[in-house]
């Protein structure tokens, strides 16, 4: 992927992919289009993208329609919906249905690209915890098995609870049990995700 971020845009109509296409790839996005739902999963499912601007109205397979699909296809993937209708009913069903987003057309040019910052960051956010939990997993041990054991599933509905509060955590253990990796791991599911996770190794402040 483009170190900037790799954004798939899927509208039917051309002057507006070239619209998008022009604002996006001049603050250093990596662009592909696509001209119908079909042709945007068919792209998707060779190559994941940080963001997929969908238009809501097209022939064929409808934007909602593909959004759909396109989550089935990746969980995770981070869809802003493009509509000139955007009605109460539409930006429901188009959360309901995964999307992160809707953007109704007219639109300016410093919108898309606050979208397409704000899409692709949590993106990013979330392959960095998704990547954190793989560690943690390789990371615990239960009676000499790596892996997603009923310990480790404990230790993730435990972060899942302490993570929202403000108080302070104390996590002990031995050196190498992976206490950073779990102070990290609450770190980035807490509101506070946005801030620095800050490591202060106590036994190199002098007494």
């Amino acid at each position: 992927m483009a170190k900037k971020g790799s954004i798939l845009i899927c509208d039917d109509e051309e002057i507006m992919r070239e619209v998008l296409e022009t604002i996006l790839s001049s603050a250093g996005y990596r662009i592909d289009l696509a001209k119908t739902g079909e042709e945007a999963l068919e792209i998707y499912s060779q190559k994941p993208f940080d963001l997929v601007l969908m238009d809501v109205s097209m022939p064929g397979m409808g934007g909602l329609t593909a959004l759909e699909e396109l989550i089935k296809l990746d969980p995770e993937a981070v869809v802003l919906i493009i509509t000139a209708y955007a009605t109460f009913d539409t930006a429901i069903s188009a959360w309901e249905k995964g999307a992160t987003g809707v953007i109704r057309k007219p639109f300016q040019n410093e919108q898309i690209l606050a979208y397409a910052a704000k899409g692709i960051k949590r993106r990013r956010k979330e392959e960095e915890r998704q990547t954190l939990r793989q560690v943690m997993t390789r990371s615990v041990k239960r009676d000499a098995i790596v892996g997603r054991s009923e310990k480790m599933e404990e230790i993730f509905r435990l972060v899942d609870r302490v993570a929202p509060a403000r108080s302070t955590v104390l996590i002990t253990g031995e050196s190498g049990t992976g206490k950073e990796l779990l102070a990290r791991a609450i770190h980035e599911a807490s509101p506070r995700t946005d801030n620095p996770f800050v490591v202060v190794n106590c036994s190199n402040i002098p007494s």
